[in-house]
């Protein structure tokens, strides 16, 4: 059986979807099965994610920050549209650490500062 790697298969997935069929998921789940990629899912569904984004222009965004902000603090950050998953981390102490399209990184924690000054 042939080593379909995940971004095959999403981008497999994007084309068949764009045709707006009916039951192209379903199908599209059972030549996973078939195959024996199932466990290959969560992979997929990223690789499209990140197609569809980079196709529309449009970014993941990843902020980390060490307590929750207010909603409209990040309005100036972020484009409408731009995929936004904030995440808790108390160990940043304060400040933020931004990542944008799994590739950029802006770190702009307390802890980082502690660890240039301590290490």
């Amino acid at each position: 059986m042939a080593n379909i790697k995940p971004k095959m298969y999403a981008e497999v997935l994007l084309t068949a979807l764009a045709v707006k069929k009916t039951g192209i998921f379903e199908r599209f789940l059972k030549v996973l099965e078939r195959n024996g990629d199932t466990k290959k899912l969560k992979q997929i569904a990223v690789s499209a994610e990140k197609m569809l984004l980079e196709k529309s222009g449009h970014k993941s965004v990843v902020i980390e920050t060490a307590r929750r902000l207010p909603k409209n603090s990040l309005k100036g950050f972020i484009k409408n549209g731009d995929a936004v998953v904030e995440k808790i981390n108390p160990e940043l102490i304060a400040g933020m650490r931004v990542i944008v399209n799994g590739e950029k990184q802006l770190d702009f924690s307390l802890q980082k500062k502690l660890n240039e000054i301590f290490n």
